[in-house]
């Protein structure tokens, strides 16, 4: 089957290359025009071909590890099989090979609608594989789960899933920070993460897989937690399937800035099938192999504060409770469909305000479990290096203050943010962002101590603590970049230059021209008090048609990176200027934007009171030395009442008739002119390249050590065996990932 699933998927990539628009799904996202790597982006661009990449990820995967299953390789076939040939009936009612009939006959149009114009950007080639990828992997993790419950050998599978769950684990998190990526150079509100439900579906298997991983390292050390471990191999998956349920049942819809279409009527119940299929025998399996285990005795140590399963059982109660609170969060719209409510998402502040409470002591958990032992650590030992850890965090974090306060960078720094707690309470906003910027600096130190220490005696034994600093880092990068960010609003029109954040706002033309999808507007922007433009920001800004016959206006922001700051620059809805209606008395001459404008006479064309009467307004526009005669009108209809009808003058200009008075002649005129109104919205974004830095080290950091754990199962030539000895010693060091 996986065989079958690659075929597949060669071949929609094969027709979309080769732009062959007799199928209805090529023809839906694909188009001539666009490059290669959008035609091929354009495969998994909607509904039916992101359920063949999901498919596609997981068949790769399956393929990769069916080899090194050992005994488990019949259940695990099994459990694969039924995700696959799932996927696969979805795909039979949701398929991307379905053809374009017109009265039975195939017809090939020739070229396609082509990509939304907002995903024509590099993250949709790259984004979605990776986390895709994720996804097949947490099959992979199910199905070790199931084979392992299915046979009398529940201990052997451990080493064979742990190098999935951590590579799952570095990947799923890696397309997590690419979506916030996308999100951060695209949507134009300054951010990476809103807790958006769509979101949110990746982000609560990520976080059950790190649990799932920290399990693992209980139960390799021979620590217990075996029955657990089955459960929470399984849970990644389920939970995804169920956050699959909820974005393409269109019951988000209207609650997401990700758009889905809604599944066909049988593919949603197969999808459901699959969900209880997977769910039902999954737990129900567990309940069972838990039942006949019920008097076994656990003879492994028990849990205590200072030891480090202790450690890892209070580690793992935060990540279930991070994870629990967000799946109540992002199902709050599917509480409010099923009771007939309009769906709303919860808040990111909510968030924010609940899930503080958890990041805090699951930073603290990730900074002093690697400094305790399995057997124990000496309080008074344990509290010296923690003391020390903290005074080092302390100064560390006041340091980045201070640095802010007596440089350049306090031109571009809120020291007053407004911090929302809930119940309504406001605190010092400084207090509160210094006090996480020390949590932050807690995890990077104690990690940072630790590599030291391993460096000398295993380079590679450190991954597991370099992908600590790296999260700490990326987290450090979030809290600054959002809690201390500066931004302030203006308005930019040709020849009206705007103020915001210190910076002058010059308005200097379009690249092309709004119909272009790659046009840009130009803008000068001028530090204070220079008379040079420090730079030029380039935001995007194109029209398109949407499907009711209007116009909307697509912009994406112009992002200025420099070393300790971004200047991120954001457009609005830009719309053409236009005049308040004035009232105009006949002969009278106005000035309008550099031209004089003289009323001299109404007109009439029809009978009074008919249908399709026509009463006018000749004007004389006199600009630049030429002149010429313009006639808005207002005409009256059979049904609608009047209908107006605009006149544009050569420079552009637009004059409408919005009313006439019949005792005086005057008349009402309102005039649009041919310049642009940009709201513009500029963010001082304080070390935002933490962000970026901290994803990176994150992620090759967890590929070492998915290496190493996979490293540490093969079979060893006896040459090697005492190299082995000192290896498995090394990875028993993996202690503590994240």
């Amino acid at each position: 089957m996986p065989g079958a699933v690659l075929a597949a998927f060669a071949s929609l990539t094969t027709l979309f290359v080769t732009s062959r628009f007799e199928y209805a799904y090529v023809w839906a996202h694909g188009d001539k025009a666009n490059a290669l790597q959008y035609r091929v982006a354009a495969v998994w661009s909607g509904q039916e071909g992101s359920f063949l990449l999901w498919a596609t990820a997981a068949a790769i995967c399956a393929l990769f590890t069916v080899g090194r299953t050992g005994d488990y390789r019949r259940w695990y076939t099994v459990a694969t099989s039924i995700v696959l040939g799932g996927l696969a009936s979805i795909l039979a009612f949701e398929s991307p090979f379905r053809m374009n009939l017109f009265d039975g006959k195939v017809v090939m149009p020739e070229t396609g609608q082509g990509l939304a114009p907002s995903l024509l950007n590099y993250w949709v080639v790259i984004h979605p594989p990776v986390i895709f990828l994720g996804f097949g992997a947490l099959t992979v993790l199910f199905a070790m789960g199931f084979a392992a419950m299915m046979s009398p050998d529940r201990e052997s599978w451990l080493p064979i899933v742990r190098p999935w769950s951590i590579a799952a684990m570095s990947v799923l998190g890696l397309g997590l920070c690419m979506g916030g990526f996308w999100a951060y150079e695209t949507l134009g509100w300054g951010g990476f993460w809103m807790w958006d439900p769509v979101e949110n579906v990746s982000f609560v298997p990520w976080v059950l897989t790190i649990a799932f991983t920290h399990g693992l390292l209980v139960q390799k050390a021979k620590q217990g937690w075996g029955g657990a471990n089955l459960l929470m191999g399984g849970l990644p998956f389920l939970v995804f399937v169920y956050g699959t349920f909820l974005t393409r049942s269109g019951m988000l819809s209207q609650a997401s800035v990700h758009s889905f279409a809604e599944m066909e009527s049988s593919a949603l119940k197969l999808l459901l099938v699959l969900m209880g299929v997977t769910f039902v025998g999954y737990l129900g399996l567990w309940g069972i192999r838990l039942f006949q285990a019920r008097k076994e005795t656990d003879k492994a140590p028990s849990a205590a504060w200072n030891n480090r399963k202790g450690w890892y059982v209070a580690g793992n109660i935060s990540l279930g409770a991070l994870a629990f609170a967000t799946l109540v969060g992002m199902s709050v719209p599917l509480v409010q469909a099923l009771k007939g409510q309009a769906p709303k998402v919860v808040e990111e502040v909510l968030y924010h305000q609940v899930l503080s409470w958890v990041f805090i002591p699951l930073m603290f958990f990730m900074s002093v479990a690697p400094f305790i032992s399995w057997k124990g650590t000496d309080p008074k030992e344990l509290g010296q290096r923690l003391y020390t850890i903290l005074c080092v965090a302390v100064g560390l974090a006041a340091t980045v203050v201070f640095l802010f306060l007596v440089t350049p960078m306090k031109q571009i720094v809120n020291f007053h943010p407004a911090i929302r707690m809930p119940a309504g309470i406001q605190v010092n906003g400084l207090a509160w962002v210094m006090f996480l910027l020390t949590v932050c600096s807690f995890t990077l130190v104690g990690n940072a101590w630790k590599v030291v220490d391993l460096w000398k005696r295993s380079k590679l034994g450190t991954a597991p603590f370099l992908a600590h600093l790296g999260v700490a880092t990326l987290m450090t990068g979030l809290i600054l970049s959002r809690g201390l960010e500066m931004k302030e609003d203006t308005f930019v029109m040709e020849g009206h230059p705007g103020k915001a954040l210190g910076y002058t706002l010059e308005y200097k033309g379009m690249s092309s021209d709004v119909s272009d999808r790659w046009n840009q507007a130009k803008f000068d922007v001028f530090a204070p008090g220079q008379k040079t433009p420090a730079y030029t920001a380039t935001p995007g800004m194109y029209q398109v048609n949407m499907p009711d016959g209007s116009q909307s206006m697509m912009v994406w922001p112009s992002i200025r990176h420099t070393p300790f700051y971004d200047v991120y620059f954001s457009l609005g809805q830009a719309q053409k200027a236009q005049s308040e209606p004035m009232t105009l008395p006949l002969n009278e001459t106005v000035n309008i934007n550099g031209a004089k404008v003289t009323y001299t006479e109404t007109t009439r064309t029809g009978e009074f009171g008919a249908a399709g009467t026509k009463f006018g307004a000749k004007l004389v526009v006199e600009k630049a030395g030429k002149k010429e005669t313009l006639e808005p009108q207002l005409q009256i209809g059979s049904a609608e009442g009047l209908s107006h009808q605009p006149v544009k003058s050569s420079d552009g200009t637009t004059f409408g008739l919005l009313g006439m008075n019949v005792a005086d002649k005057s008349i009402q005129l309102q005039v649009g002119l041919n310049m642009w109104v940009f709201p513009v919205e500029i963010f001082h974004k304080p070390l935002t390249g933490l962000v970026w830095f901290g994803t990176g080290l994150m992620t090759i950091a967890g590929l070492l050590s998915a290496f190493a754990a996979r490293a540490s199962v093969k079979s060893p030539s006896p040459a090697r065996k005492g190299k082995r000895v000192q290896g498995i010693a090394d990875d028993r060091e993996l202690a503590s990932m994240t």
